[in-house]
C-alpha cells in the first residue's frame, strides 16, 4: 500500500473517475518526490493512477503504465521544458534510477514519467 511523502499525499495520484479504488504504487510517488525535492517548487499531479475505463475515457493508450499505477503527469511553475530538463538531468546524474521513461508534451505544458519497465528509448517529446 502507498504511503504519503514529505510533499505528496497519496489521494493526489488517485484515479479522476472517483468510482475505483487508487492503485497507485510507491515507486512512482518516490520518483514525483525527488523531482519536487530537485526543483524546489511545488508540482502538481495532473493524472497518476487510472481505472482502464477513464483510460480510455481520455484516450490513453491500452497499454498505458498509468493502469499500473505506475505513472504520473507532471506539472509545476518553472513550466513542462525546465520540468523535462530538470528530469533528464538527474536520470543522468543517476537520481532517479527507478524512473524507466520521460515524455514532454509542449503544447499540453506537462511532463508524463513511468517505471516498471524499460524502453528502447528514454525520452520523448511530443507537440
Amino acid at each position: 500500500m502507498a504511503k504519503d511523502t514529505k510533499n505528496f499525499k497519496v489521494g493526489e495520484f488517485a484515479c479522476h473517475c472517483g468510482k475505483c479504488e487508487n492503485k497507485i504504487e510507491q515507486e512512482i510517488i518516490d520518483i514525483a518526490q525527488k523531482i519536487r525535492e530537485r526543483a524546489g517548487c511545488p508540482i502538481h499531479i495532473n493524472s497518476g493512477y487510472r481505472c482502464p475505463v477513464h483510460n480510455k475515457n481520455v484516450g490513453g493508450v491500452a497499454n498505458s503504465k498509468h493502469t499500473l499505477g505506475l505513472a504520473a503527469d507532471l506539472s509545476c511553475s518553472i513550466g513542462a521544458i525546465n520540468l523535462f530538463v530538470l528530469i533528464a538531468d538527474m536520470k543522468a546524474k543517476g537520481e532517479l534510477p527507478d524512473l524507466d521513461y520521460a515524455i514532454l508534451y509542449i503544447k499540453k505544458n506537462f511532463v508524463h514519467v513511468d517505471c516498471g519497465g524499460k524502453r528502447s528509448k528514454f525520452f520523448e517529446i511530443r507537440p
